[in-house]
């Protein structure tokens, strides 16, 4: 099995599972190669790729697809909101979850394969994705903001716990490698603008302390 994307069918290539593969070869992938070799062209005697294909006993035939009627009458605002509550439910703590993979199962599990729709049903699904992301994108940054003020707010109370725990140590100095070591300890996550804002502060407090 090749694991990679394969630019004509669109889709992860299947290997000797799908049916431009003979003999242990990819045909598409053979044709171009004797191309970038300097192989003769069609009109020097070497066959299309078409009637190599069809010489082998194989028929590139790709017939759109029936599009469904909820995508019919569904916009793209309405697509999105579908594909974010399926990334919500699916994907409810997986923040570093690809989104085009999460997508992507969306569409299979609704049993869509985008390269198989008419031009306009994938520019529909295109903009659904784009929509989704986006939103998701949004609400990223504004959960990342919320959790930095509710950081920023604590940041006082945790410098003088880090101060206190500086000198029980014996430190009159402490490095971002004690800041974590100190976080570790309090079971504490803190996120880097916070840890920075951290570390200057309980230096600085040490120092003017000496």
């Amino acid at each position: 099995m090749i694991n990679t994307f394969c630019p004509f069918l669109r889709e992860t290539c299947k290997g000797n599972e799908c049916i431009m593969f003979r003999d242990e070869e990819c045909l598409l992938v053979s044709f171009l190669q004797a191309v970038r070799e300097g192989a003769p062209t069609p009109e020097e005697g070497m066959p299309s790729m078409q009637e190599g294909i069809e010489r082998g006993g194989l028929i590139l035939h790709r017939e759109e697809a029936e599009v469904p009627d909820w995508i019919k009458k569904r916009t793209p605002e309405e697509l999105a909101v579908e594909i974010l509550e399926f990334v919500k439910k699916e994907f409810p703590e997986e923040e570093g979850f690809g989104f085009h993979l999460a997508s992507r199962y969306f569409w299979e599990s609704k049993g869509v394969q985008e390269y198989m729709m008419p031009s306009e049903v994938q520019l529909k699904i295109q903009r659904a994705n784009f929509l989704a992301q986006k939103e998701l994108t949004k609400q990223a940054e504004a959960e990342r903001k919320r959790t930095l003020q509710e950081e920023k707010d604590e940041l006082p109370s945790l410098v003088g716990k880090c101060v206190d725990w500086a000198r029980i140590n014996g430190l009159n100095k402490v490095t971002l490698a004690d800041v974590d070591t100190f976080l570790l300890e309090k079971d504490l996550e803190l996120m880097h603008e916070t840890k920075r804002a951290l570390y200057s502060m309980a230096n600085l407090k040490l120092k003017s302390k000496k």
